[in-house]
């Protein structure tokens, strides 16, 4: 295995982005104690992307506080940040997920700390907490199940029942519903449920309580006209109708949706009229999509060089390209750029991609990165493997990072080095696909 050498600042770049050399250098490392202040930093903070995607970094985390000797100085901090109240709702998860973890390997401190919690939470829900604790408690509900298994969600479900009658208050846990499903099976949490609502009036009123919640909110999938639409669009809600339009609507149709976009001078308006060409062809003259790119509102802009994507590679390469060279709109050109690439643009491509800031704040790099990805998938277009692995090392996404490996793979321009470090990533599909693919190799 090639030798791995992080400063103290690529080893934080690197940790929080749940990378696998971080992981290696961690457990390799001759003093660890430098990095213990970046480790538990990462444990008290949310650095996902987008957690519900990634699934969180909760084993990632507690393996990295297993490399020291001193554990129950994380525990510690953690059982602090964590009996604080209205707590960011996936931050709160990740201490809920690593305090399970050392609850599992047997601490008593963790165990009783997630209790407590639950058992505070439960006796504010009576004084309308607010919806983010409420979120919370939920979460902490599945993570108890998944402790204490079977027992500890038929005292939960009874506990809510009874709080459910008393208060005449319906409580609001679907998500504890369907997770127990998922967890334990369809068929042993409904007999449980069923047979219990018999005899338990609390049980009943649970049971009642998400059998009502499972029916709500159902919304119709007819396609919107283009009255129903072009009403929506003035209401500022139309965008979900606009893609279900898309999909059916006549030629005819979209001819009169494109001249009322036109005409429309509220700008907010406008946006959501021409929402529809993001997923078709604007049927009229295709340089009218120029003028809106030139636009002085963002939002137009940035619609107009998406409705480009479906004009012919030829007739935006060269606008792409000019745009690049004078590093105007570096995003949008970037991601337009994957829509009519050239392997004469490799130095260009990546060039751009390391102009862009990286950052939470900053969401512009995620699409670029995406849409680059995407090239992976066509066999006809040859791009430098550094260009995936800027991303790879980049991206603040262990999702996109995980699909970004699968694509390299395929491609055969997958490192072994990089393979080698999967073992060790955030994400856990990454992790059992770097298991598998070394599988195959030894």
């Amino acid at each position: 295995m090639k030798e791995r050498k992080l400063t103290k600042t690529q080893f934080k770049e690197a940790f929080k982005r749940g990378l696998g050399n971080s992981y290696i250098e961690l457990k390799e490392s001759n003093n660890r104690e430098k990095y213990k202040d970046i480790v538990l930093w990462s444990c008290l903070h949310n650095t996902c992307y987008d957690m519900q995607c990634e699934g969180g970094r909760g084993i990632f985390l507690y393996n990295a506080i297993c490399l020291f000797e001193d554990r129950g100085f994380f525990e510690e901090a953690i059982i602090q940040k964590f009996m604080q109240k209205n707590l960011d709702r996936w931050l709160f998860d990740q201490l809920c997920e690593i305090l399970y973890l050392f609850s599992v390997d047997g601490s008593v401190r963790a165990r009783e700390s997630l209790y407590e919690k639950y058992n505070t939470t439960f006796g504010f829900l009576s004084h309308r907490v607010n919806r983010l604790e409420k979120e919370n408690f939920e979460w902490l509900c599945v993570w108890l199940t998944s402790l204490d298994g079977f027992p500890a969600f038929k005292c939960i479900v009874k506990q809510l029942g009874e709080y459910s009658l008393r208060k005449r208050d319906t409580v609001d846990m679907d998500w504890f519903y369907s997770n127990a499903k998922n967890k334990f099976g369809d068929k042993r949490v409904d007999t449980f449920l069923q047979n219990n609502a018999i005899k338990s009036d609390y049980v009943k009123a649970f049971l009642n309580s998400v059998s009502h919640s499972t029916i709500q909110n159902r919304q119709s999938i007819d396609s919107p006209t283009l009255e129903e639409l072009i009403k929506s669009s003035r209401e500022k809600r139309s965008r979900g109708l606009a893609l279900r339009f898309a999909k059916n609507a006549s030629e005819d149709d979209l001819i009169k949706l494109a001249k009322y976009s036109i005409e429309e001078t509220n700008l907010e308006i406008k946006v959501e009229l021409l929402w529809t060409f993001r997923k078709v062809c604007f049927p009229l003259d295709e340089q009218y999509i120029f003028e809106l790119a030139e636009s002085d509102n963002q939002s137009i802009r940035d619609i107009a060089f998406e409705m480009m994507q479906h004009l012919p590679s030829d007739r935006i390469h060269d606008f792409v390209i000019n745009l690049l060279k004078q590093k105007k709109e570096l995003a949008n050109a970037l991601s337009l750029l994957c829509y009519c690439y050239k392997s004469e643009d490799e130095t260009v491509l990546l060039e751009g991609i390391q102009s862009l800031t990286v950052s939470y704040d900053e969401g512009e790099w995620h699409g670029v990165f995406m849409c680059v990805e995407d090239l992976l998938d066509n066999r006809s277009v040859k791009v430098n493997p550094s260009v995936y692995i800027y991303i790879y090392r980049q991206t603040l996404c262990s999702y996109c990072r995980h699909t970004l490996i699968q694509g390299m793979s395929k491609r055969k321009v997958l490192p072994q080095e990089i393979l080698e470090e999967c073992l060790h990533d955030s994400y856990e599909n990454t992790r059992k696909f770097a298991v598998r693919k070394l599988k195959k190799i030894t």
